[in-house]
């Protein structure tokens, strides 16, 4: 008997020491209230690994106390080993980016446990040995040692990599709307990186991709575009962090076209990559066009050969295809050499393709830092080697919001990154201006998009997004808005020349109604056509309308316009300086939307 009461001692002993050896650990993932990538999962793990521990100890005490009362005898008492983990939830926790205090403080926990458990589970072993009673305790109390030794020193390097990059992500209270979410789904990949769900792949694709496999990083771009991971750009951003310089110059160097259109990774690199994929580009399609030419002019030689003329010759289709992407190598290049003057900011380019339709996206200042960050978002006819208006509109924001607050930096993107529909499309299902499906398939590009300006954004500075959404493109916006509702997608949404939102209402958008603004010419006919979900402009609609002269469908960005003032109001956040349209212009306006009787 007086074995088994020793032991029974003393393993209530170690437990008594070693069974909240996870209770710190725990109560700091709780009250710190991480959020994104792998940190709730780590926590859910911490928590397990918490509950086996002190069920190891109380099973070993359980069947110490089993065998004492066979002999006959009163097993002492057990101690209390289950202990709550107990935090005030009445308020949000101040968790905006990282706490570093409270992450060194959980790493020396685990790193605390991770030195004391496997002795303790030793001797637990030793002594459930002694007294015949299975070690499956002891190896659980080990294990549990072992696996919070190996959390401290991963917890530790990564912490180390990101305090090591920028911009600092470890700035606390000063973000703006969505920038304590971006920052936190940051910490929680790089942090908790190992336990973040990865149900598409995307962490086991960057994962390859760390050794400079780029056809891993462009099946990371194919899942980008189906927008349907609202935390992709985050675990990018975080494990574009976690890379050392020369695996990033690496990628970069072999596909800049890739990296430059990554959501989540920092701007300017982007714009680094892009320009490089530019004039790589270039130098391809010119060099293929003069071998193609080459080609038409040594055959045309050829006796007997007839090649005809233009585009009804053997090479026309060809030529006029290298004639438009061509274009829009130019139309870029225009785009980007209007940054820097006239006292704007450097153009960035933010994503550029040349094949299909084309994409390009193009912006006047630096998202990642700025305090007003705009989105302009085209519609029907839009093309990348169009005339530039799409880039002039963009331009022309940033003026009107610099101006009325210069203090602060402002971001204007020319959004060319989704498949508008053409003229020559009206008839083709899936692209056709008369339905819905190009604005869902743009959306889906949007969304994702518009998740990486918030993961790359230095959560340092507050920010405020507003999207634009032009003709079509107010549609595209639209959908999006309802992919990532709760503000995620903007904090301000402008809808100009509206054919239709799609939805009943303005608070069906995601975001206060206070926040939802429409604006239309009285001759605007596209706006008259209410063809997508309830009229915009109808009362019922719940937006705000804000003033707008007469001048069609094209003329919302004119020089000195009263919509152009009231857009850049409203980027700039200066809601006071919106002006409302009369009264008489919204009762026109009705007048022009109803229904021509029948004759």
């Amino acid at each position: 008997m007086a074995p088994l009461l020793a032991a029974y001692r003393t393993v209530a002993e170690l437990a008594g020491i070693h069974a909240p050896a996870l209770d710190t650990a725990a109560r700091t993932m709780a009250v710190s209230a991480w959020v994104g990538g792998g940190a709730s999962r780590f926590g859910d793990e911490l928590m397990e690994r918490r509950r086996r521990l002190q069920a190891a100890f109380e099973q070993a005490l359980a069947e110490i106390a089993d065998l004492i009362a066979r002999r006959g005898e009163n097993p002492p008492p057990p101690p209390r080993l289950f202990s709550p983990i107990e935090v005030a939830t009445a308020t949000r926790g101040a968790f905006a980016g990282m706490d570093v205090e409270a992450m060194e403080r959980l790493a020396a926990e685990l790193d605390r446990a991770g030195h004391a458990l496997p002795e303790a589970g030793s001797r637990l072993n030793a002594e459930c040995s002694a007294v015949c009673v299975a070690a499956a305790a002891g190896r659980t109390v080990g294990e549990t040692g072992t696996w919070a030794a190996a959390q401290a020193g991963d917890l530790r390097k990564r912490m180390e990599v990101i305090k090591r990059t920028g911009p600092d992500p470890f700035a606390g209270g000063g973000g703006g709307k969505g920038a304590d979410l971006a920052a936190a789904g940051l910490v929680g990949y790089g942090l908790f990186g190992a336990f973040a769900p990865d149900g598409n792949g995307a962490g086991s694709l960057l994962a390859q991709a760390r050794t400079g496999d780029t056809k891993s990083l462009s099946k990371v771009l194919e899942l980008q575009r189906q927008g349907k991971d609202a935390g992709l750009a985050g675990r990018v951003s975080a494990w574009w962090r976690m890379l050392d310089p020369a695996a990033r110059q690496g990628l970069i160097n072999k596909a800049p076209g890739v990296v430059g259109f990554l959501n989540g990774i920092p701007s300017a690199t982007r714009d680094s990559a892009n320009r490089a994929f530019l004039a790589l580009e270039e130098k391809r399609l010119r060099d293929e066009r003069a071998e193609l030419l080459k080609k038409r002019d040594e055959l045309s030689r050829q006796p007997g050969r007839f090649m005809g003329f233009g585009a009804g010759s053997v090479f026309g289709p060809k030529l006029a295809e290298y004639s438009t992407m061509l274009a829009r190598v130019e139309a870029v290049k225009a785009a980007l050499a209007e940054g820097g003057r006239n006292g704007r900011p450097p153009a960035l380019l933010l994503g550029f393709e040349v094949t299909g339709q084309g994409r390009a996206v193009v912006s006047y200042g630096d998202p990642d830092t700025a305090h007003h960050v705009t989105t302009y978002v085209p519609g029907f006819t839009t093309t990348v080697e169009g005339d530039g208006v799409d880039f002039d509109r963009a331009l022309f924001t940033w003026d009107r919001a610099n101006g009325l607050d210069s203090e602060k930096r402002t971001a204007s993107i020319a959004w060319l990154g989704y498949d508008a529909p053409q003229i020559s499309q009206v008839l083709t299902p899936g692209h056709t201006v008369g339905f819905e499906g190009a604005a869902e398939n743009g959306a889906k590009e949007l969304v994702s998009f518009v998740d990486g300006l918030r993961a790359s954004h230095d959560p340092g500075v507050p920010a405020n997004l507003t999207m634009v959404g032009h003709s079509y493109g107010s549609l595209t916006t639209a959908k999006a808005a309802v992919q990532r509702p709760f503000g995620k997608l903007a904090d301000d949404l402008v809808f100009v020349g509206s054919p239709g939102l799609g939805v009943g209402h303005a608070r069906d958008l995601g975001v206060d109604p206070e926040h939802v603004w429409v604006g239309a010419a009285s001759d605007d006919q596209v706006a008259a056509l209410g063809r997508f979900g309830e009229d915009p402009y109808a009362p019922k609609f719940g937006a705000r309308h804000f003033a707008v002269d007469p001048g069609g469908h094209s003329a919302y960005w004119n020089e000195r316009s009263e919509s152009l003032r009231n857009i850049g109001s409203i980027v700039a956040g200066q809601y006071g300086e919106v002006k409302e349209p009369p009264r008489s212009d919204l009762a026109l306006l009705r007048y022009l939307q109803q229904p021509v009787p029948s004759e």
